[in-house]
């Protein structure tokens, strides 16, 4: 027994966590020791375990959970061979985890409403047990092929109701949800569409025109080549064969070389957008690879050992780093020189290449992690915009949920799907707002914009069609302004939405979460799952049916606190509430006492610079929220190269202070001076007892307090009676 590490027969008991210890039965007794793209850190972290063995059994026991092994019969696992008692309950090898509170899919195309998901990591049971046998092995940096184990390799979660820290112990096992590049944040457009460069340009100009922010373009395959359509005869399976895999009828899904037929000037289009602060991905299709047609084709032949003039369609081989090698330099790369920020990464081709070479995985479980690590140089932070691929996949963030129909039973589904997504560690949705086919309806437009608003990604998509062009000002006068509305409620929320990603990465906290992540005793929190927590002073209950009578009604659970309307200022405490909203606001309550960073207004939401921090708080008795900042772009945080901002408030007889602490070593274009606004809603008109620097008005039942021209770093109290 050395390290949390038991062997006994064939077996291997490894104690991670008091609530976490891995299982393998190997008949060769040749354990696995290379990482997985599930396991990257199987480190004992030191917690107490005691051993026993007799002459048949070993028996490992945590302060957490209890596991039996008895040696002897069949040369596997099985319920009479693997047992114990996890959370207080007695378990055998095989059980189903009956309360297991879901978690999510790879993909929502096709979906019209309710769609069972896959198992997360949470239950109601109080365990789990994730299977890892047959997962990618990790070599060098790369998948091992043409391995296969026949071995059991089991890792079993023990956590009772403590949700929060199961998530922890995924993380801790598998990998922290890596730190999105900050822009991902903002204001996303895109469409599936033959746009021309001026038209794509003209876009921006749109969003400028009608005071909607926009941070992101993303331009579909339209930017490529793509003229093959699949014919069912002699030339056309030839083609089949050596070009493309025909998915959908279409061989030229793939590609990498502009097309300058709609887009004539790329690099100068490109300059224009970052001259905008807009930032470009492009849809990609990789499943092709480089074929002759390419500019990149002879470059990629070469750096393949292989002459260009064969002009020989080579098969896209996940699975030779050789081949990724060349076909990042080839592909990517000259387009990341003109001014691609990174790739939407649009595969949907396992129908018809099922697997890696020499594996049994789907693409996606490699494509994610290759693609991260490709747009991780440069010290840039890696960006997978991609479909989800399980268990291991939350260290590739962000994805990419797929083409979903315009329904409401879709809407409301997405509602719980993306907040259930976080028990399997997925944190980084981003939907196709409005959907991406159907029906065109202003008012469910308007409600799924509400929802994305509230969820990592704000993103637009839609499919071919004339009538869904998402650009919120072609819905109708009232649709426009109540998405407006939103849109800039987004951009003024940035630094909070900012600050709750990288908790996400530093303590795994979900940013959508649903309520029994916060309340696991108490039934009622099983129940409401159109509402989730957004962060410590949210909790958000978009509206997911038509409204009657120009009202739409929705319940809300409400538990621990006072909580306000943001949009009426009305007050709630613990119980059930029916709200009824008009198009333009949504339940989205507000918890009293907890300070709420913000900025002013900005067309760029991501890209401002914080030179004014509004800090808004709403009467409660006491709380705090940290305000994180970095350069929005780079790994630097990792080396702690950021600034932290402690809000904290107390209202205690009366008497409310306010206290503004930063640290950190900062971050390379950091403000060095900075304007507050602290706005305390709903309060009778005080007097400043301490603040000598401070300027105090009173408006509309509000007291505000600004304070102009400070050091960043410099601390500041403000105390009102």
């Amino acid at each position: 027994m050395k390290n949390g590490t038991v062997i006994f027969e064939n077996v291997r008991f490894t104690v991670i966590t008091e609530s976490l210890i891995r299982c393998e039965y190997s008949k060769s007794k040749s354990f696995l020791d290379n990482d997985t793209l599930f396991a990257v850190n199987r480190k004992y972290n030191g917690c107490e375990y005691t051993a026993c063995e007799t002459e048949n059994t070993v028996t490992v026991t945590t302060s957490k959970m209890s596991l039996t092994y008895k040696a002897g019969g069949e040369n596997k696992f099985t319920a009479e061979k693997l047992y114990g008692t996890l959370s207080g309950k007695e378990w055998h090898y095989g059980d189903k985890n009956e309360e297991n509170l879901g978690g999510t899919l790879s993909t929502l195309d096709g979906v019209e409403g309710y769609t069972k998901t896959d198992d997360g990591i949470l239950s109601k049971d109080g365990w789990f047990v994730y299977d890892d046998s047959q997962n990618l092995v990790l070599e060098n940096d790369w998948i091992k092929t043409n391995f296969y184990r026949d071995d059991t390799d089991l890792y079993i979660f023990s956590y009772g109701k403590n949700y929060k820290k199961a998530l922890k112990t995924l993380f801790y096992v598998s990998g922290k949800p890596a730190l999105p590049r900050k822009y991902v944040f903002g204001s996303w457009y895109s469409r599936w569409w033959p746009y021309t460069d001026e038209e794509i340009l003209g876009i921006v100009d749109g969003y400028d025109k009608h005071d909607f922010p926009l941070d992101i373009m993303v331009i579909d395959m339209d930017w490529h080549h793509h003229d093959w359509t699949y014919v069912d005869n002699d030339e056309g399976n030839k083609h089949k064969a050596t070009y493309g895999y025909a998915h959908a009828q279409n061989l030229g899904w793939t590609g990498y070389s502009w097309n300058r037929n709609l887009i004539k000037e790329p690099k100068k289009m490109l300059e224009k957008l970052h001259e905008r602060n807009i930032y470009v991905t492009l849809n990609d299709h990789p499943h092709d690879g480089i074929r002759t047609h390419e500019d990149g084709y002879d470059g990629f032949m070469r750096d393949m050992g292989l002459d260009p003039k064969s002009q020989v369609n080579l098969e896209f081989d996940l699975s030779d780093r050789k081949y990724m090698d060349a076909f990042f330099k080839n592909a990517q790369e000259p387009l990341e020189r003109d001014g691609v920020d990174f790739w939407w990464v649009d595969w949907q081709q396992d129908g018809v290449k099922p697997v890696i070479k020499g594996t049994s995985a789907r693409h996606l479980k490699w494509l994610n992690p290759c693609y991260f690590k490709h747009t991780s140089k440069n010290g840039k932070r890696g960006i997978s915009y991609s479909r989800w691929s399980g268990f291991g996949d939350q260290k590739h963030p962000i994805y990419f949920s797929g083409d979903t129909k315009s329904t409401w039973e879709c809407l409301k589904f997405e509602v719980e799907f993306t907040a259930q997504s976080s028990n399997a560690g997925l944190f980084y949705w981003g939907h196709d707002t409005g959907g991406f086919f159907g029906d065109r309806d202003s008012e469910m437009y308007v409600r799924w914009t509400q929802f994305t608003a509230f969820s990592a990604c704000l993103r637009v998509h839609s499919q071919r069609d004339e009538l869904l062009d998402r650009c919120p000002w072609k819905w109708g006068e009232e649709a426009e302004n109540a998405m407006r509305k939103v849109y800039h409620l987004r951009s003024q929320l940035i630094p909070y939405i900012y600050s709750l990603a990288y908790n996400a990465y530093a303590n795994g906290t979900p940013l959508l979460a649903p309520m029994y992540y916060e309340y696991p005793e108490d039934e009622n929190a099983y129940k409401h799952s159109g509402q989730y927590i957004f962060g410590d002073a949210f909790i958000c209950a978009p509206v997911t049916e038509p409204m009657k009578d120009g009202k739409a009604s929705q319940i809300v659970w409400l538990k621990d606190g006072v909580y306000y309307d943001w949009f009426t200022n009305e007050k709630y405490e613990s119980g059930i509430h029916e709200f009824s909203c008009p198009l333009d606001e949504f339940p989205l309550l507000v918890k009293g006492g907890i300070p709420i960073p913000m900025q002013p207004y900005a067309k760029r939401m991501t890209s401002q610079t914080l030179d004014t921090l509004i800090i808004k708080c709403y009467p409660g008795e006491k709380g705090e929220f940290v305000l994180y900042e970095d350069d929005g772009i780079t790994s630097e945080y990792l080396e702690n190269k950021c600034l932290k901002t402690k809000l904290a408030y107390e209202n205690k007889d009366g008497e409310i202070t306010l206290e503004i602490k930063p640290s950190g070593l900062g971050y390379d274009g950091m403000t060095q001076k900075r304007n507050y606004r602290i706005e305390l809603s709903l309060t009778e008109k005080m007097t400043l007892k301490d603040g000598a620097e401070c300027k105090l008005t009173y408006e509309n039942g509000c007291n505000i307090i600004t304070v102009s021209d400070m050091p960043v770093k410099e601390a500041v109290k403000v105390v009102l009676k």
